[in-house]
């Protein structure tokens, strides 16, 4: 668990035989398209996380000029300061890091949140809540943050060793900065999969809002065209349980449960929500409990 609401990082989310890469829905090819760089520095960064103990479905190489000899199209290693994932090739862009003060979330998180959909979704008329909001997908942690920056407070899952690493190094480095401060205080990060009935994290917590977005397989058209989404795709895999998350979910939330999916795309199961929430490209389905 990293929480951010004090320094301390418990080391019993890492060591649990809760999550392994079996958990994620990955094939073992996708797990070897990416080699790690475990530097002086990088071992460093996993201390002050306390993920030292977190094993990393990838090759391990000590050096530049090992790495250099390796076939993986991707580069798992700690450059600027930031834990990063970095394709070898040019033409697939920039490396793939959170960070909540620069760029897209950090530009949403300082404007009006209340306006972003999934706000409206997880507050619905009750404008002066603060509810407590399960993200049971955490990925880089772009929804987490905006809910934690409406005041949201927010546990976050995430399963796959690599993305948690991502998103626990950029809460690290928020948590650092002035302004982030009291918003990443409002975030709880824990290595977990939420798919699994006797997750601890269910039994000792009460959550009124429980929100999934899972990485669906790709479609055909546009769906994916962002180079950074290729990247995590292509080491990531997709979440075969969606279906499992969704009754995991509806069993936990003691309000609602919301499901972001692509805009013209099926309801979860064939099962329509109370209502949905629509934008360009997505939408939020709400299913009162």
């Amino acid at each position: 668990m990293c929480s951010y609401s004090n320094r301390d990082v418990s080391r019993s989310d890492v060591n649990s035989s809760d999550v392994n890469s079996s958990d994620v829905n990955s094939s073992d090819d996708q797990f070897q398209n990416a080699a790690c760089l475990r530097s002086h520095d990088f071992e460093q960064r996993l201390v002050a996380l306390g993920c030292e103990a977190l094993c990393l479905p990838c090759d391990d190489v000590k050096s530049a000029e090992a790495l250099g000899a390796h076939a993986a199209p991707y580069v798992f290693s700690l450059e600027n300061d930031r834990i990063q994932l970095a394709p070898r090739a040019k033409t697939m862009g920039n490396p793939v890091v959170v960070d909540f003060s620069s760029g897209t979330i950090g530009f949403r998180g300082r404007q009006n949140v209340r306006q972003e959909l999934l706000v409206k979704a997880v507050l619905g008329r009750d404008k002066q809540s603060t509810p407590n909001v399960l993200d049971m997908t955490g990925g880089l942690g772009r929804d987490s943050f905006i809910l934690a920056c409406a005041g949201c407070n927010v546990t976050t899952f995430e399963r796959n060793p690599l993305v948690y690493l991502l998103l626990s190094d950029g809460l690290y480095r928020a948590a650092m900065d002035v302004e982030l401060q009291s918003i990443v205080q409002n975030i709880d990060l824990h290595f977990s999969d939420a798919a699994k009935a006797d997750n601890l994290a269910f039994e000792t917590a009460h959550y009124d809002v429980v929100y999934m977005d899972p990485m669906f397989p790709e479609r055909t058209k546009s769906a994916l065209v962002k180079k950074e989404m290729r990247v995590f795709r292509d080491v990531v895999g997709e979440d075969m349980d969606v279906a499992q998350l969704f009754e995991q979910a509806r069993s936990v939330a003691r309000k609602k449960v919301i499901v972001k999916r692509p805009r013209k795309s099926a309801f979860i199961k064939d099962k329509k929500p109370t209502y949905s929430i629509e934008g360009r490209s997505s939408r939020f389905d709400v299913y009162q409990v």
